[in-house]
């Protein structure tokens, strides 16, 4: 592998890295949400306190690396240091361990579903890493991903346990494959805080109009409802962060920068130009499958492949997994509050 130079970032007025703030902000706005959530449940203490440590070593995993200098840092680390790249991936099992250990959920399957859950990609990426373009292993550690949650093969432990806020396992996945994709040098991710008023305005205007079209698709198939009662300032606030941060930050890390970004470098040699709409085209498929549940939503996999539409056009027109997680993440509000 050639040897990586040192980089210099840009700043922002406090003299911090650019995105360091933001993401600071972002990790303190998903800490102190949950911790509301959990002080206002009556639970045990150590299911409470169990349940916020992991969420804040969870929620700094997610949002730290929207930092470039703090993510670039990191993949240089463990690039170099398997033993540094080891203890990191550790940390997801670890802390399904203690978790499930502090509400009595502990089983010898659901710890080897989470070790499992780490180790079968990372050892996929690891046999991939000496190719700069994306590979068959490259393919093997997302399916698994995907299909590990998407089939729901792992324990399902919430967070906290009773009257959960997030799954567990679905909010893991992020950090961990923000950990896999440093650590394979994968290009073009795009996970920054850092958004112009451009690239807001498109991911808002895809999100909006993809959440019409999704909701305009409900009504057609079961008519126009009765509206419910509005819901409270501070539920529609925990819905905006729920739909962003725990469903689609992680759906679109796995959807847009894996499949999506993969598969339009993988075919940029053959497809040319055409690669991007190609990888979308894919990668929209992938997400109306996403939305097949057994027993769910009949327009599960319609809404699913609205939004993916929406946050594949805005990852081409932005390249940032932030601005196409908006998009997906306004489907997902809209949908939620019908």
């Amino acid at each position: 592998m050639a040897r990586e130079q040192d980089h210099s970032y840009p700043t922002d007025v406090f003299g911090l890295p650019e995105g360091l703030l933001a993401a600071i902000v972002a990790a303190l706005l998903l800490v102190g949400a949950f911790a509301l959530h959990v002080f206002a449940t009556p639970m045990p203490p150590a299911e409470r306190w169990g349940s916020l440590t992991a969420f804040s070593v969870l929620a700094l995993g997610l949002t730290l690396p929207g930092c470039a200098a703090l993510y670039d840092g990191l993949g240089r680390v463990v690039r170099r240091d398997r033993r540094a790249l080891a203890a990191l991936l550790a940390v997801a099992p670890t802390l399904y361990a203690a978790y499930a250990l502090a509400v009595r959920e502990l089983t010898a399957v659901g710890l080897l579903s989470a070790i499992l859950l780490t180790v079968v990609p990372a050892l996929a990426f690891g046999l991939a890493r000496e190719r700069r373009q994306p590979a068959l292993a490259d393919a093997v550690a997302l399916t698994y991903l995907g299909l590990t949650l998407g089939l729901r093969l792992v324990p399902p432990l919430t967070l906290p346990q009773q009257g959960g806020l997030v799954g567990f396992f679905s909010l893991a996945t992020a950090p961990l494959l923000l950990i896999l994709f440093a650590a394979r040098g994968w290009p073009g991710l795009g996970f920054t805080w850092r958004l112009s008023g451009r690239e807001l305005r498109d991911a808002l205007a895809a999100g909006l109009l993809a959440t019409v079209l999704a909701l305009g698709a409900n009504t057609l198939l079961y008519g126009i409802r009765p509206a419910g009662g509005l819901p409270s300032a501070s539920s529609f606030i925990m819905s905006i962060i729920n739909g962003y941060f725990f469903v689609a930050l992680p759906a679109e890390l796995l959807l847009r920068g894996g499949a999506q970004n993969g598969l339009a470098r993988a075919l940029a040699g053959r497809a040319g130009p055409r690669a991007p709409w190609l990888a979308l085209a894919a990668a929209t498929a992938l997400s109306a499958l996403a939305g097949i549940a057994p027993g769910g939503w009949p327009l599960g996999p319609v809404a699913g492949g609205i939004a993916g539409l929406a946050a594949g056009w805005s990852y081409i027109r932005t390249g940032k997994l932030t601005a196409s997680a908006l998009a997906s993440g306004l489907v997902v509000l809209g949908v939620s509050l019908t």
